[in-house]
């Protein structure tokens, strides 16, 4: 495969449809957090306001709901991440080389890699709906008298929270550490292939 021509339009191109492609997936991924704060505040006003008739168990529902809605906005994280790694260690390297950038100046990649660039307000803020879903569900089963329904859900609740956290926290290692592996075990299958042949 040739490679690509080292003229910087190319790369260019290349960086503007990856940022729309990065565009694109935050919207959609603030599209799918108003619809969890909808969805989830909603059922648990309803539960809430029928807690007389209905078992009180039932808060699970939302607080499962909430969690489920986390893994989908934490896949599009995911993607956002995986596209700006990208991004910063092909594509702007590329066209700081082409068209002879100064080193001091950072492209946008590059600048948001920085530790200052940072911000986690709304992780922790998605984070805190989470558990305000999840808190009343918890409190719930705790005081069910039947142990046979609560002990299960309380204990997949748990567990699926746990997983929730640590996908959060972990969402743009796991972007740039699954990239880093992959070329990894290329080099690595290619360096035997090598050897051997």
């Amino acid at each position: 495969m040739d490679n690509p021509p080292n003229n910087h339009s190319f790369y260019w191109n290349v960086l503007i449809e990856l940022r729309k492609e990065i565009i694109e997936a935050q919207k959609l991924r603030a599209q799918i957090v108003g619809f969890k704060i909808t969805f989830v505040g909603t059922a648990i006003g309803l539960i809430v306001a029928n807690i007389d008739k209905i078992p009180r168990s039932l808060l699970v529902l939302p607080a499962f709901a909430a969690i489920f809605f986390d893994l989908l906005i934490e896949s599009y994280s995911f993607s956002i991440k995986r596209i700006g790694f990208y991004c910063r260690k092909h594509v702007e390297p590329s066209i700081r080389r082409t068209i002879q950038l100064d080193g001091s100046f950072l492209l946008w990649e590059e600048f948001m890699a920085q530790p200052t660039s940072r911000q986690f307000f709304s992780t922790f803020g998605n984070l805190g709906l989470t558990f305000l879903a999840t808190s009343p569900a918890i409190v719930a089963l705790l005081v069910q008298p039947d142990w046979m329904i609560s002990a299960p859900l309380l204990i997949a609740l748990i567990a699926f929270l746990t997983f929730d956290i640590r996908t959060y926290l972990r969402v743009g290692t796991i972007a740039e550490f699954g990239l880093e592996q992959k070329k990894r075990r290329k080099g690595q299958w290619l360096f035997r292939r090598l050897k051997r042949g």
